[in-house]
């Protein structure tokens, strides 16, 4: 914390924290995986998706008042938790899922496993589209399932859908599609159209709709989010959204989700399934940060929100005039910026290992993310902005000294 928590500032996003004392995989003991000949000193971490500001006030002062209860045991949901989140999407997105439909979850990728679990089987295909979140490669292929991969088409700064290798996948015998909704690591957020035409495909050969929405909340550009199930009462009733409060708010070590499932029957299937493995009880504090982050935390928010398009703007400008060989596709959403790096990996052999070794700045290697994310590197600007520059320039500093 800044000092205490009567002194925390709601909208403070400029401190730098010491998180590593904390155990934060994003900064601590995290460097053997790349380069253990540096092990971490002095390195800027840029890398996984949290980011390193604060919890709205409100949240923090819940959870600080919950730890001085002392007393820690099962706890159940508000009665109204399922009320917040209709609220808050009918609120900040146009749809308002029916509160018969939510159900509770432990995270989104639990619930992710879950639904994988219930509704496929051993063998079965399940599409994403590449370059995505990895963790979607290790669900699927960990749970048995066949990883399909479309990859996307990038035309210019933006990506597309190759819809007719979707459906050559899809007729191959897929049983399900992971969508990241917005799409993880570009930021891209899927139109109206887009969404409808997959809608069509998944359709016409019974493919079940996975619609992965957590980087929903945060807006870099005016394009909206469209929830999944909001395009059509087709879509709706073949999909599974999941939802949850820990990337808007920074709470992703308070592991929680909601997943909103239409069809009654495929809902009491997920139910069990979800309550079998004991994942519907609440954490006691993550609970509280959920329940409090949608009730009071919009106006952190939208401070929040405009902090990051000032840091995009600090990253499109230094880039255009000091990082040759880079090139950001602006996201619309989140606080995760794609760079398109591919002449300088070429180059340098590995332009992610390159800057951690050469500038100390450890960012996500594009291929971390399957085919077409080679020679792509993923960039958090969830930082305070004297960190963000201070990276920046370091890689710039590094790519001069290559010149020279």
């Amino acid at each position: 914390m800044k000092d205490t928590v009567e002194g925390l500032d709601p909208f403070d996003f400029d401190t730098v924290h010491d998180r590593a004392s904390y155990g934060s995989a994003k900064w601590a003991n995290q460097w053997d995986e790349y380069s253990p000949a540096i092990q971490g000193e002095g390195i800027l971490s840029l890398w996984t998706a949290d980011m390193d500001f604060q919890a709205p006030r409100a949240v923090v002062d819940r959870l600080v008042d919950a730890a001085g209860h002392g007393i820690y045991g099962y706890t159940l949901r508000d009665p109204g938790h399922f009320e917040i989140v209709q609220s808050w999407f009918a609120a900040r997105h146009n749809w308002a899922p029916a509160l018969e439909t939510l159900l509770p979850g432990a995270g989104i990728m639990p619930c992710v496993a879950a639904i994988l679990r219930s509704f496929t089987d051993a063998g079965d295909g399940v599409i994403v589209q590449t370059p995505v979140y990895s963790p979607y490669f290790e669900v699927i292929k960990g749970n048995g399932r066949r990883l399909l991969i479309n990859q996307l088409r990038l035309e210019g700064d933006r990506y597309g859908l190759d819809l007719e290798n979707f459906e050559l996948l899809a007729r191959s015998g897929a049983k399900a599609f992971i969508l990241c909704n917005p799409h993880n690591p570009a930021g891209h957020a899927w139109t109206f159209d887009e969404l409808t035409a997959l809608n069509a495909i998944c359709e016409r050969y019974g493919i079940i709709v996975i619609s992965d929405e957590i980087h929903c909340d945060i807006r870099l550009s005016d394009a909206p989010h469209i929830a999944f199930a909001s395009i059509s009462e087709s879509a709706r009733q073949r999909s599974f959204i999941c939802v949850a409060p820990t990337k808007t708010f920074n709470l992703a070590g308070l592991q929680s989700a909601v997943v909103s499932v239409a069809d009654p029957v495929w809902r009491a299937r997920l139910f069990d399934t979800l309550r079998f493995s004991f994942m519907t009880n609440p954490n006691y504090f993550s609970r509280l940060a959920f329940e409090t982050a949608y009730r009071e935390g919009g106006p952190w928010l939208d401070a929040l929100t405009l902090y990051l398009r000032g840091n995009l703007e600090l990253v499109s400008n230094f880039t255009a005039a000091s990082l040759p060989g880079l090139r950001p596709l602006r996201p619309d959403a989140s606080f995760l910026v794609w760079i398109d790096a591919r002449d300088l990996d070429q180059r340098v052999g590995d332009v992610q290992r390159f800057f951690l070794n050469e500038a100390k700045v450890n960012m996500y290697s594009g291929r971390v993310y399957g085919p077409g994310g080679e020679g792509f590197i993923r960039l958090n600007i969830g930082c305070a902005r004297s960190v963000l520059r201070d990276a920046l320039e370091r890689m710039a500093e590094a790519l001069q000294n290559t010149a020279s």
